[in-house]
Parts: structure tokens; C-alpha cells; sequence
């Protein structure tokens, strides 16, 4: 314990700012990896609380493949019930009023609460706790106002609404007033019930949302003494065409398996920040090892076993590791709080609602984190751990012997080869769209290796020293000729760092180009319509018939064509079936077609065909997941059966990562006989001004968002920087923490160099010329590393563009160079290094030979 005192606690002392930049350091890498998680599970959680709803308990559940399930169908399970109880559900969207914020409206059998005919008075077991709150509060009230909904018991502590208040907003576009009548408890030993719920009885919500008879899902569960094995094969035997029986989990992994691409992205990224911390933090501990080697190398002379000196720096490290993770995970939660918020707008405009507002520190995550900050300083100390226990004191007390420079050219090579082995395993394999284990594992490899390779470029930075005829011009440069471990380290930590914002960058850049393009080809309406609170592919909100035959009988209209977008079942797998008038369409919109030839002739032929042959035209997306080639028959699924349909047309599509299959809707109508449509795009006459147009609509139709040509594609824009924000935030932390390790290994330099630096002051060497050497060997550092990183950073874009977004999200993006960006990329960088190494070069050209005080002895 005297050593840990005498070694460890008074040596951070004395080296503050060490121990202080390390802690930071975790701190920092910590905080973000736990807040990124942290807003991933909350925003996540959000999302799939909408897609569950308040249905537990369920064992399984039913549904229609495509399109909305027939009530008939609970007759025809009829012999379900000695085994199962049942629980009708059906769903729709709800946008209040003023803040246009969403809420899913869910529709349940409140009375019977899974009878299956009035005559049945045996009750479903309480598995719902919506059927215990309407027991308790004015249940005969509830059911009897058509508009009486019951809240969630975080809008109510959040907005202060209470039984009795009144809820406006709309619904499908139309103006809607509802009651609230309840508040839902909160259930015990279960996930809290979504905020953004509204629970109103099943048929009061089939007369709101205009579905009479319809319902969205049917969740069967098993009564007591009945093995829930046995329920399925028994629903499957009744189970009646175009119904599909899935487990209830099978839907929330829906929901997680829609967004794990993206929350793996993010959580690679806020990984970057933790492993070029590590940089940093072996630079430090390799510093203050050197720094103490006649500290090791008296305690090794006085008989002191290599274990007990390589116990005493890992301890310090672990110390460092524990204070800076428990830091970290304060930060954590703390920027989780603002990331969350940005993580929710991504998935409501790439999947759906999501209405998460708070992160919470949950144990698992924490725990995760402050292992991986306490791993990350352990595995920082390990290599100058043991160089101090194992080296014999003589060579520990030699002077200069922690200036030895590095074989930069067999790290060069090995570099090289990995770079190589990472192109191979990234480009070279064919496998299944969805699978992306080799992209990723290429990316490891590639990072590695260019963080190695970058060492080449210091000795190549380093040879204008040789002919330099100034003396502070040879100083600086020549140490780069024959490189030390400090010189490598900030170069190849800087090269991770700028090769991830590079890389992400070109990624962006390229996405967005590719974007803009499919925008301008497919977004050639002067207006585009659509409900308040509708957001992503999945959404619940539909424009009614009547509403948009007003629409179209307006004078200045001369064609409206309705769009419509429905969830599909296909073969197992989910995807989305939509339709539109071809007919209406073929002259005016032209799609970006992968293959199938012009948009406007297979729209046309397939309009033509109608019913007799009937066509289609799938998004690329759609042809990679379900193997679909021109001329592929696909099963659709519909209320009865399933139809053949014939693919005309592949075309490029950006809105999802499902895929999406596009009829004609006349065929839609004669299959689905559903009339209502998800958006509406309006072709106005010669002369009539979109903006006014738009303006009065809103003005008469307060329920439905009318956006201009221009106003769609800004929007579009801005959530697609939106949606990338909180990556350029992460890559901006990493390139932070690669430029605080950068000063870090100036001022280890320069104290290992300080007697150097002492005798040419007393040559004469004026302190801002030292300065000047330090700073501009400071600034070869950083060059190498912007090098570095603009080679690693371009390759691993070619992996991102060309192989990640093809295999994971089945879109194929134009390559495209952001030379601004590159540019203002680098001159931030370099700026960022002059202006924080210059401080640091001045202060070091300043330091006494004091080498007892340096040692720590």
C-alpha cells in the first residue's frame, strides 16, 4: 500500500494534466458510446411501444398478409375459443392540434375483451390492463361516448391533461374532438405503456377512423390449462386465406430488425471516439512510463519481481480508467438526453412514429460502458506495462533510450497487407442482401491497416529536412526521418479519426447526390398532400375519399393522382405494397428504372393490361430482397388468396430499406376495395401558383399538410442532413480527441527532448524559435495523419457506397467526391492542430532542465 501511495497517488498528483487528460479522455469516449446507446434503446423502444402497442400477454398473433383483416374472421376461429381467448385490435393515428405531434389511436374490445360472440360471458383472462382501469373508473361512460379515450400515464404527468379534458386534433385530415375518460396505469413488472397512446373502445374507434368491420390484428393467447403449444397448429388448421399467424415477438423484432442498420451504424461510430482514445491513452502511459524509468529501474535493482512493477502501472491505468468511466457515464447520460431527440427524428422519417423524449441510464448499458472504458486503459497500459517490467534497469536508466525510433517500415508493410485483406474481404465476397458481416469485418481491417500504413508518410514529411538551410526547419523535420512511437501514434490516431469523417463524408456527399437526382426525376407535382402526424413508410394516417374529391373538383386542379402505401407479408418477410394511376402518371413522372426501359411506357403498358394481365413495378430495394428479376411473378397476397403478378419495371428508390411493390390502383381498388390513400399528388393548370394554392388549402383543410414542389424537395433536404447530424457530431469528437492526443505527443517530445532543447538556449536559440521547431514538428505529425486519413477515409467510402448500402439497405448510390468539404475537412483539421499545438509548443520551449522532477523519482 506504501508503494500505491508513494508511486501511483502521488505521481498523478504531481502530473496533473496527465491524469486529467486521461480521465477526460474516457470520460469522453465513454459518455458518447453510453449516450448513443442509450438514445438508440429509447428511441427504438418508442418506436416499437407503436408498433405493440398495449397488446401483451398474447401468444399469438393474427393478421392479413395485405390490406385490413375482415371481423368475419373472428367467426371463423370461432373454435378457438374453448382454448384461447381472443383480443380484436385495430389502429389508427391521431395528430393533435397546434403541435401536429403524433399519437397511435388503438381500438379494443372493451366490453367483451375477447368474447368471440355476445352469447360468450366467460371474460378473456385480465391480460390487458386497460380492461382493469375501465373497471375501476366510468366504464358504462366510456363506452358509450363515441370520441371517450383513455391517456397513458406519461402524457398525463407530462402535459397535465386529466380525466374530462378535452384532446383536439385530427384524424385522417378531418378536425376531431376527443374526451378523455381514463388514465392507463402503468403495468407491473412490464415496459411502461407508450406515451403517445390513445386507447378508445373497438367500436367507437372503427366509427372515428371510418373502418367499420375492419380490424388490424386479431392476438390469441391460451386459457389456463391449455398448452399454448398446442394453440398454434389448432389456429393454423382454421386459419382462412390471405391470414398469416405469427408469434407476438416476431413483431417486435420486426421493429428492431428495421432499425438495427442504422443503430449498428451509429454504434460503430461512437466507437471511433473510444478507440482513438486509446491512442491517446497509450501515448500517456508510455509517456509517464518513460518518464519514471529510473523509478522502475531502482525498485527492479532493489530486487523488486517484474509482476509487482507491471502490477503498479496497470493499477494506475486501472485507477485512470475507473475514475474517467465513472465520469464518462454522467456524460453519457447527459448527452443522451439532447442525442435522443435527434435518434427519434431519424427513425420517424425512416421508419415511423417515434415519440421518445428522455433517455434512461439503464444498468445493462451503463455497466457495458464503464467496462469498455476500463478495458480500453487497461489494454492502453499492457504494452508499457510490461516494457517496464521486463527490460533490464541498465537499459531502463539509459539516457535516450525512450527516444529509439520505431521500425515504421515493417508497420509500413503490415499496414499495407491489411489495407490489401480488407478490400478483399470487403469487395470480393458475394453473399445475401442483409448480410454484411465481411463489409464490416473488411472496415476493421482497413482502419487498422491505414492507421499503420500512415507511418510511411512521416519520413516522407521529414525529407525536406535534409536540404532544409534553416535551422529551425532541420530541427523539426529530421526527427520525422526516424520516427519515435509518440510520432506514430498521434499520426495513425489522427488517421483513424479523419478516415471515419472522411469517409462518412464521401458517404453523405454521394447519398446525397444520388437523393437530389431521384428527387428531381420522380417529385414532378406542382402539390403534395398528405395528412398531419404522417411520418415514414409505416404510417397509419390516410386521407379520405370524399376529401380528396374535393381536392381534385378544385378549379385550378387539372389531374390528382392518389397514392397509397400498405404494409405486406411476402413469403415471411415484410415489405410494403403500394399503388398509384399509372394512367395519370405516365406522361408526367419519370422514374429512375434500373431496368424494365422508360418509366412512362411501363407505367403505360401496365395501365393498359389492367386486371387481364396484371403488371407492376418494384423498387430496387425490393428486387435485391426477394430475388426479383423483369418478368418475376410475384404471389401478392390479398382477403381470400394471393394474385400473380408480373414485374415490368425495376426502379431506384430511396423512401425505404423494405422494398416496395407499386400496382396500378385501378387493380388495387378491384382487390382491396379500399379507397382511402396515404398521400396525393395534384398537377395544377397553366397559370396557377402552387404557394396560394397550397395556402388556401391549408386555410380550409387545417388536418391535411399541403407542400409545394419546392417546399417538398427543402424538406426532403433537410431531414437528410437531419438525419446524418448526429454523425458528422460523432465524427467531429473523434477528430477532437485525435487532436488532444496530437498535443499529447508534443509535450512528451518535448520533455523527453528538454535537455536538447536546453543546451540551444544556451547556444542562443530564442524561446519562439524552439516554439517554432516544436510547432511546425507538431504540424508534420498532423500532416501525415491528414494523409492518412484522406487515403483510409477514401476507401473505406468506396466500402461504404459500394458495398454496405447495397448489401444492408439494397440501395445503389452514385459515387460523388465532396471537394469542398474535403477541403474545409482539412483546413479545420490543420487550424484545430495549429491552434491548439501552439500553446502547448510555446510552453515547452520554456522548460527547465529539471530531469528529478521529470522522473518522478
Amino acid at each position: 500500500m506504501n508503494l500505491v501511495r508513494r508511486l501511483i497517488l502521488r505521481a498523478l498528483l504531481r502530473e496533473r494534466g496527465r491524469a486529467l487528460l486521461c480521465i477526460l479522455s474516457v470520460a469522453l469516449g465513454v459518455g458518447v458510446f453510453l449516450a448513443i446507446r442509450l438514445a438508440n434503446r429509447a428511441a427504438v423502444a418508442s418506436f416499437e411501444g407503436f408498433t405493440r402497442g398495449v397488446g401483451q400477454g398474447a401468444d399469438l398473433v393474427v393478421e392479413s398478409a395485405a390490406g385490413a383483416m375482415d371481423e368475419s374472421a373472428l367467426h371463423t376461429l370461432a373454435p378457438l375459443r374453448a382454448q384461447a381467448w381472443f383480443r380484436p385490435v385495430l389502429e389508427g393515428s391521431f395528430a393533435q392540434a397546434g403541435s401536429r405531434e403524433p399519437f397511435q389511436i388503438l381500438g379494443l374490445d372493451l366490453v367483451g375483451l375477447g368474447a368471440t360472440n355476445p352469447d360468450d360471458a366467460e371474460p378473456a383472462p385480465m391480460a390487458d390492463e386497460v380492461a382493469v382501469q375501465a373497471a375501476q373508473s366510468a366504464f358504462y361512460a366510456l363506452i358509450q361516448d363515441p370520441r371517450a379515450v383513455m391517456i397513458s400515464p406519461a402524457l398525463a404527468r407530462e402535459t397535465g391533461l386529466r380525466p374530462g379534458d378535452p384532446l383536439a386534433g385530427f384524424v385522417d385530415g378531418r378536425s376531431v374532438t376527443l374526451h378523455i375518460r381514463g388514465v392507463m396505469p402503468d403495468p407491473p413488472n412490464r415496459p411502461s405503456t407508450q406515451r403517445n397512446l390513445l386507447v378508445m373502445d373497438l367500436p367507437a374507434a372503427q366509427a372515428l377512423l371510418h373502418r367499420e368491420g375492419q380490424l388490424d390484428r386479431l392476438e390469441l393467447g391460451a386459457r389456463p390449462g391449455h398448452p399454448a403449444t398446442r394453440l398454434e397448429p389448432s389456429a393454423r388448421a382454421l386459419l382462412p386465406p390471405g391470414l398469416v399467424l405469427i408469434p407476438p415477438e416476431q413483431r417486435a423484432e420486426s421493429g428492431r430488425t428495421m432499425t438495427a442498420a442504422f443503430r449498428f451504424n451509429l454504434t460503430i461510430l461512437s466507437l471511433i471516439a473510444l478507440a482513438v482514445g486509446a491512442y491517446l491513452l497509450f501515448q500517456a502511459f508510455d509517456g509517464a512510463v518513460a518518464r519514471r524509468r529510473e523509478t522502475w529501474a531502482t525498485l527492479r535493482a532493489l530486487g523488486c519481481p517484474p509482476r509487482t512493477v507491471l502490477g503498479l502501472v496497470l493499477l494506475e491505468a486501472a485507477l485512470l480508467g475507473v475514475l474517467g468511466s465513472g465520469l464518462g457515464l454522467l456524460v453519457g447520460w447527459g448527452l443522451a438526453q439532447g442525442s435522443v431527440r435527434a435518434v427519434s427524428r431519424t427513425v420517424d422519417a425512416l421508419y415511423g412514429a417515434s415519440a421518445a423524449r428522455h433517455a434512461v441510464l439503464l444498468p445493462g448499458e451503463g455497466a457495458l460502458a464503464f467496462t469498455l472504458g476500463l478495458s480500453a486503459c487497461l489494454l492502453a497500459a499492457w504494452v508499457p506495462a510490461r516494457r517496464a517490467a521486463r527490460v533490464p534497469p541498465v537499459q531502463l536508466l539509459a539516457r535516450g533510450s525512450e527516444m529509439r525510433p520505431m521500425p515504421w517500415q515493417r508497420a509500413s508493410l503490415l499496414g499495407a497487407a491489411l489495407l490489401l485483406a480488407g478490400l478483399a474481404l470487403a469487395f470480393l465476397p458475394h453473399l445475401p442482401p442483409g448480410v454484411a458481416w465481411h463489409a464490416y469485418g473488411g472496415a476493421a481491417l482497413m482502419i487498422l491497416g491505414g492507421s499503420l500504413a500512415t507511418l510511411a508518410f512521416l519520413p516522407l514529411l521529414g525529407m525536406p529536412g535534409l536540404r532544409a538551410t534553416g535551422w529551425r526547419a532541420r530541427l523539426a523535420l529530421r526527427p520525422l526521418l526516424r520516427p519515435t512511437g509518440r510520432h506514430g501514434l498521434a499520426a495513425a490516431a489522427l488517421a483513424v479519426a479523419l478516415g471515419m469523417a472522411v469517409g462518412m463524408g464521401v458517404m453523405v456527399a454521394s447519398f446525397e447526390h444520388t437523393v437530389l437526382g431521384w428527387i428531381g426525376a420522380s417529385l414532378q407535382a406542382d402539390l403534395y398532400v398528405s395528412p398531419y402526424g404522417a411520418l415514414g413508410p409505416g404510417s397509419l394516417h390516410r386521407i379520405e375519399p370524399e376529401m380528396a374529391d374535393r381536392l381534385a373538383a378544385d378549379p385550378t386542379v387539372e389531374a390528382l393522382d392518389r397514392f397509397e402505401m400498405t404494409p405486406m407479408d411476402l413469403l415471411g418477410q415484410p415489405t410494403y405494397l403500394a399503388c398509384g394511376d399509372f394512367g395519370l402518371e405516365a406522361p408526367r413522372r419519370h422514374l429512375i428504372m434500373a431496368t424494365g426501359g422508360s418509366s412512362a411506357a411501363v407505367m403505360e403498358r401496365i395501365h393498359r393490361n389492367g386486371l387481364a394481365d396484371p403488371g407492376a413495378l418494384c423498387s430496387e430495394t425490393f428486387a435485391r430482397r426477394f430475388g426479383v428479376a423483369l418478368g418475376s411473378v410475384v404471389p401478392v397476397p390479398m382477403p381470400g388468396g394471393t394474385r400473380p403478378v408480373t414485374v415490368r419495371g425495376i426502379f431506384a428508390d430511396y423512401g425505404n430499406e423494405r422494398g416496395s411493390l407499386i400496382l396500378d390502383r385501378a387493380v388495387y381498388l378491384a382487390w382491396f376495395h379500399d379507397p382511402r390513400v396515404a398521400s396525393l399528388a395534384v398537377y395544377l393548370r397553366p397559370g396557377a401558383d402552387a404557394e396560394t394554392v397550397a395556402a388556401r388549402w391549408e386555410r380550409t383543410f387545417p388536418g391535411l399538410q399541403v407542400r409545394s414542389n419546392g417546399a417538398l424537395r427543402a424538406q426532403v433536404v433537410r431531414i437528410f442532413h437531419q438525419t446524418f447530424a448526429l454523425t458528422y457530431a460523432l465524427e467531429l469528437v473523434g477528430v477532437a480527441v485525435a487532436i488532444a492526443g496530437l498535443v499529447q505527443a508534443l509535450l512528451g517530445l518535448a520533455l523527453q527532448r528538454r535537455g536538447e532543447l536546453a543546451a540551444l538556449r544556451a547556444l542562443g536559440a530564442p524561446a519562439n524559435g524552439l516554439a517554432a521547431v516544436l510547432l511546425l514538428e507538431g504540424l508534420g505529425v498532423a500532416g501525415a495523419g491528414l494523409l492518412g486519413g484522406l487515403g483510409l477515409g477514401y476507401l473505406l467510402a468506396r466500402l461504404l457506397v459500394s458495398v454496405l448500402n447495397p448489401q444492408v439497405f439494397g440501395w445503389t448510390l452514385a459515387f460523388s467526391m465532396p471537394w469542398a468539404y474535403l477541403a474545409g475537412l482539412a483546413g479545420l483539421t490543420l487550424s484545430a492542430a495549429v491552434a491548439a499545438l501552439l500553446p502547448a509548443a510555446r510552453w515547452a520551449a520554456r522548460l527547465p532542465v529539471d530531469r528529478e522532477a521529470e522522473e518522478g523519482a
